[in-house]
């Protein structure tokens, strides 16, 4: 587009994760087609992702609903940057930052919905959505008719943006490299989960189905990628299940893309999703793929084309399904190639960032702006 808008993102997070990475990847994106971004942050993880990609970001305090210093600290940001559009992008920020911009210059209000999480049906939310909002972005279809069970929300208003993940190749090699970082010898199968450690994300389903693959895959290790508060209870997990000794816990990790280009098998296990980062990530590089059957997984991949769909809570099916690719190299490879070439073609930052431009563009033409 010919004008360049200001764009402020707020995150409040108190950590780092797919949603916090979809802002700052976002407000990256937007600024590379020459709009003027700011992330507002309320604590260092998030800061640590802006400075890694070399987004502007500024730290205002978020707590309470109706905290006066987080609303007259809002307001003062907005102002300073003279926002045009404001993307809101946790439950905390819907409600304070479009409060806030009734008296900020009435920029262009983004909500983003990244999680299928049931919206209660009070005064708050009937505000904040069908008043509030101009604009509710969210990363999958599912998502989208969870909102429309509400009459309070305007149809008109939502509109189904699908996550976006690098596609630049990793180096030959950097892969197994950084297994061997971890002490994972190459001799071993390696089958790996990634993302938070909380119980959306189903890694106890993931340990509990690994007795099963070890059964047919005596070498294989499960590599866990991520912190969370859930993390000594899987330890506890794994040493119930009887498989501590193969089970490698990584904590968090800065390249993801790099290990998982190296992995025999990746597993998103979890129990509820909007679209998850790591599963995109995954696609990218070619890894093959076992998924369950949650919101934006079959939006993302195809069962038995891009990757193998299960249930949610079924540690034998997952256990069947990875034992399959590890016994099916061919199938597996299949998979993993057609699994690159959908995240090329529908889920680069690029496009991401783009299709977001376009919704803001439409919001301001519906407003005479």
């Amino acid at each position: 587009m010919d004008r360049k808008l200001s764009i402020v993102f707020t995150v409040s997070s108190r950590s780092w994760g797919g949603n916090e990475k979809w802002a700052v990847e976002a407000a990256r994106g937007l600024a590379d087609r020459g709009h003027r971004v700011l992330v507002l942050w309320s604590h260092p993880p998030v800061a640590g992702g802006l400075e890694a990609r070399g987004v502007p970001g500024r730290r205002v305090r978020l707590w309470g609903d109706l905290n006066p210093a987080g609303l007259t600290a809002l307001v003062r940001e907005f102002r300073r940057a003279r926002a045009d559009v404001v993307v809101l992008t946790k439950q905390r920020d819907h409600w304070m930052g479009g409060l806030v911009s009734r008296f900020a210059g009435r920029p262009l209000v983004v909500f983003r919905l990244g999680l299928r999480r049931p919206i209660q049906n009070d005064l708050k939310r009937r505000l904040t959505f069908g008043r509030f909002a101009d604009r509710v972005v969210v990363n999958s279809n599912a998502i989208r008719e969870m909102l429309l069970e509400h009459p309070w929300v305007d149809p008109g208003k939502i509109a189904v943006l699908l996550n976006g993940v690098s596609v630049e190749p990793v180096p030959a090699g950097a892969g197994r490299e950084a297994l061997d970082s971890l002490g994972i010898p190459s001799a071993r199968s390696v089958v790996c989960g990634a993302g938070r450690l909380a119980r959306q994300k189903g890694f106890d389903v993931l340990i509990r189905a690994f007795p099963g693959i070890l059964g047919s895959a005596p070498d294989a290790v499960l590599l866990i990628l991520g912190e969370g508060g859930q993390r000594e209870s899987l330890r506890e997990t794994a040493k119930n299940a009887g498989v501590a000794g193969r089970v490698v816990f990584a904590g968090h990790r800065d390249d993801v893309r790099t290990i998982l280009s190296a992995v025999d098998v990746y597993v998103l296990a979890s129990r509820n999703e909007g679209m998850a980062n790591t599963l995109l990530e995954a696609m990218s590089v070619g890894a093959p793929i076992v998924a369950t059957d949650v919101s934006g997984t079959l939006e993302a991949v195809r069962d038995d084309r891009e990757a193998l769909v299960v249930p949610p809570e079924r540690p034998d099916a997952l256990a069947d399904a990875v034992t399959a690719l590890l016994a099916d190299q061919i199938r597996a490879r299949r998979l993993g190639d057609a699994a690159r070439v959908r995240a090329r073609d529908r889920f680069s930052y690029g496009r991401m960032a783009e299709e977001l431009e376009d919704i803001i563009v439409e919001g301001l033409g519906g407003r005479g702006g």
